[in-house]
């Protein structure tokens, strides 16, 4: 054997195969999710969508619901690995929103995913605790970077205390709404969300 001992190996065929597979599954996973909902997506779709058989399917995954799971812990790593670049310089509430709001813009079916996950987590039962699982990271992730940017803009932490909350709940109404509503105005309501999360305009009474 020419290779040193102890040297990373590269992966073998057949995990390359199955990487991809895989792949593949939550890609269609994903698609299928986005257009018909979690609780419409069953696992004959997933298996004429992604050509995986059942075997496969059931191979990387236990079940639909551990399918669904994993579509919404890779949607919700991205803006947790946003929010992370971030920590040595954190972001005001206004800037994180529009920033989340022009990623949504370029990419609508981000936005129409998030609707039907969102929708999937306030259901019942085990699958709906797991995706409530995954997203509350992301909320915690936001209110970490707002009071972070209150310290370092000498700012009292109660400024921004809930104001994540309140960021969150705007995002999930921005995509409800221009997925649901045809006359919505985007604008407007972008405008209008820029003033509400503006702490150096707030119009609450201070203490």
């Amino acid at each position: 054997m020419n290779a040193q001992a102890g040297s990373k190996q590269p992966p073998s065929k057949n995990a390359e195969r199955g990487l991809r597979s895989r792949i593949l599954i939550i890609d269609a996973a994903a698609e299928l999710i986005r257009e018909k909902g979690v609780q419409a997506t069953s696992i004959s779709d997933i298996t004429k969508l992604s050509g995986a058989s059942a075997g496969s399917i059931y191979h990387h995954f236990a079940s639909k619901e551990a399918i669904v799971v994993e579509v919404t812990h890779q949607v919700i790593r991205y803006p947790l690995g946003a929010l992370a670049a971030y920590r040595d310089n954190p972001t005001g509430p206004a800037e994180l929103f529009t920033f989340a709001t022009q990623a949504l813009q370029a990419n609508p079916e981000l936005g129409d995913l998030l609707v039907q996950l969102g929708a999937g987590a306030t259901t019942d039962g085990e699958l709906g605790r797991h995706l409530r699982d995954e997203f509350t990271p992301l909320a915690e992730a936001v209110q970490e970077d707002l009071h972070n940017w209150a310290l370092v803009n000498d700012l009292p932490p109660e400024m921004v205390q809930g104001r994540g909350q309140i960021l969150f709940g705007l995002l999930l109404g921005f995509v409800a709404q221009r997925r649901l509503v045809g006359s919505f105005d985007a604008d407007a309501y972008l405008r209008q969300s820029l003033q509400l999360l503006n702490v150096e305009h707030d119009p609450s009474p201070k203490p």
